[in-house]
């Protein structure tokens, strides 16, 4: 079983990580069956005769005591059930928390191992920014078996612009539970871009020529700003305007000084 009878109980009626990720991708049936699960209508959908899934449950703890004994770190509350301080409609399940020395969650995956990691990083990307919002984190720890390969541990930063994102539909989405109301349509809201390439650009011309650029003219941009400075430090606070050698100062209504060439 993936969850336990506790904590289905301390998930009902919640949005939990695993169920935003409907909202965000735009999924017009996944979305319709989330509400209709939500307003009672369906059972939710029993996954326990998927064998990834029951492949990962099995897997998880594994990789927690994996991650816990290579890397000297504790790991607890696992499995807990945890609700926003605030938004008690609002909740995560935790796969464990990471607290000792680094104090954040930790999120397991059991992937076949054909995709790039930051497609996988892209798939989970609701739930894991969905966990920090709802425990406060800035960071999460994402653990990945590709395969039958050892995990692979990955950090997580938080995206508060996408977590943003995520309430505003997820508050609108739980509005549209207490009124009785289907949900409308809304588009995909891409997950937030996580770097993890390192990209050698020798080779590329347009990359040579804008570097060449940059170099050639670092130098005198820096003399470029240091004069600005000085000539607008150089004008009398009671000037309106100054002029000379092929430069003028105008000041605005607000006080600003403002450096042109002259006509």
């Amino acid at each position: 079983m993936s969850l336990s009878a506790e904590q289905i109980a301390a998930r009902k009626g919640k949005m939990t990580g695993s169920r935003v990720g409907a909202l965000m991708s735009g999924d017009v049936a996944k979305i319709d069956q989330l509400y209709k699960e939500f307003i009672g209508e369906i059972e939710p959908e029993n996954l326990d005769h998927v064998w990834a899934v029951r492949l990962g449950a099995c897997t998880e703890q594994l990789q927690l005591d994996w991650l816990q004994e290579q890397n000297g770190v504790l790991i607890v509350r696992r499995g807990e059930v945890v609700s926003h301080p605030v938004m008690e409609w609002a909740a995560c399940t935790l796969d464990g928390w990471i607290a000792d020395p680094l104090d954040m969650p930790v999120e397991c995956k059991h992937v076949g191992g054909f995709e790039p990691t930051e497609i996988i990083i892209d798939r989970y990307q609701p739930q894991l920014q969905w966990t920090m919002m709802v425990t406060g984190t800035d960071s999460i720890m994402l653990s990945i078996i590709k395969g039958a390969s050892e995990p692979m541990v990955t950090e997580v930063k938080r995206s508060d612009e996408y977590i943003t994102q995520m309430t505003e539909r997820a508050n609108a989405f739980m509005l549209c539970v207490a009124l009785r109301t289907p949900p409308v349509e809304v588009p995909a809201i891409p997950p937030p871009v996580e770097a993890l390439k390192i990209i050698n650009m020798t080779g590329n011309n347009a990359w040579a020529v804008a570097c060449n650029d940059w170099l050639a003219t670092k130098g005198q941009a820096q003399v470029f700003e240091d004069a600005k400075k000085t000539i607008k430090s150089l004008v009398p606070e009671d000037a309106a305007r100054a002029f000379g050698h092929g430069i003028k100062v105008t000041r605005d209504r607000r006080g600003a000084l403002h450096i042109r060439e002259e006509d």
